[in-house]
């Protein structure tokens, strides 16, 4: 079994994160800006907007904190004219300055990121970045679960809340998909029921490993949110776990479906047949269905 891990332990990087949110920077950018979703990973962070992660933040031992981005978030979202091709030399005509962001100026480049990654985000992407910042209670966003030994990838599951009942507070994943997606199928080979059920499957067989790094993650997000000089909040349910209180998985061990972008009339006509279909695969009280995903919320 590859096991499940994440949480920053490496020495100093969570000072040093603290230390270039003090000044201005990238880093402050990205704390000021509370829709964008900070992923606590392996001994770094991703940074998500629309589901694109638009910065890697790691810390390196000659370097100190270092952020890496995807190319293509760099291309100017701005242009919109023709680029020439000159016929005799066969180049472009263009001005390099122009086309790449070549330099990060705080409190004005971040937008210009965001702006270029938004263009590879598709309709489902820009309706889970609309449930993540309706749910205070996330801890987690594009998880990766290995489910064997081979170290085979099953998708990325899409949230991870803390869910407050009675005197205890659970962790519980969920999957989305877009009204429309292929994979929202009552076939059990392949598509959502088989997601869910390899999911299931990793939830029983790591469940103390998971909770254990969890808890970890909840200390991570309270620390960040500390440096964010009251840009961001933290939820009572993450700061009782933050603070040392037991998290416990839900019981069964089992993943959550959230459906969403569809009409009144798609969801009498096409889902709810197909919800009873899948309650017979995945069992029952493990579906939450909204028409639109602004603000919905992660709770049955």
């Amino acid at each position: 079994m590859a096991g499940f891990k994440r949480g920053i332990r490496k020495p100093g990087m969570m000072d040093a994160l603290a230390e270039l949110a003090a000044r201005p920077s990238w880093w402050r950018d990205v704390l000021q800006d509370e829709r964008l979703i900070i992923g606590v990973r392996d001994n770094y962070l991703n940074v998500y907007w629309h589901g694109q992660s638009i910065f890697k933040v790691e810390m390196k031992k000659e370097r100190g904190i270092v952020a890496t981005t995807h190319p293509k978030y760099l291309l100017n979202p701005d242009l919109k004219r023709q680029i020439a091709l000159d016929p005799s030399t066969s180049e472009f005509r263009f001005d390099p300055t122009l086309l790449l962001t070549h330099r990060y100026v705080p409190g004005e480049t971040l937008e210009k990121l965001k702006k270029a990654a938004q263009r590879y985000a598709g309709k489902e992407k820009r309706g889970v970045q609309e449930i993540a910042e309706a749910n205070t209670n996330l801890v987690d966003v594009e998880i990766a679960f290995r489910e064997d030994a081979e170290g085979r990838r099953v998708p990325r599951i899409d949230f991870a809340t803390f869910e407050e009942r009675a005197s205890r507070i659970e962790l519980v994943f969920w999957e989305a998909k877009l009204f429309g997606n292929a994979e929202l199928s009552d076939n059990e080979d392949k598509g959502v029921i088989a997601q869910i059920k390899g999911y299931d499957r990793f939830l029983i067989q790591n469940r103390d490993e998971i909770t254990t790094n969890y808890q970890i993650i909840a200390k991570d997000i309270s620390r960040i949110v500390e440096m964010s000089d009251g840009a961001r909040s933290l939820s009572p349910a993450i700061r009782r776990i933050a603070d040392g209180e037991t998290l416990h998985l839900t019981k069964p061990d089992d993943v959550r479906l959230v459906v969403f972008g569809f009409t009144e009339q798609q969801r009498d006509g096409i889902l709810m047949p197909l919800f009873t279909r899948l309650e017979k695969h995945l069992g029952s009280g493990r579906f939450l269905a909204r028409g639109k995903s602004s603000g919905m919320r992660l709770k049955l």
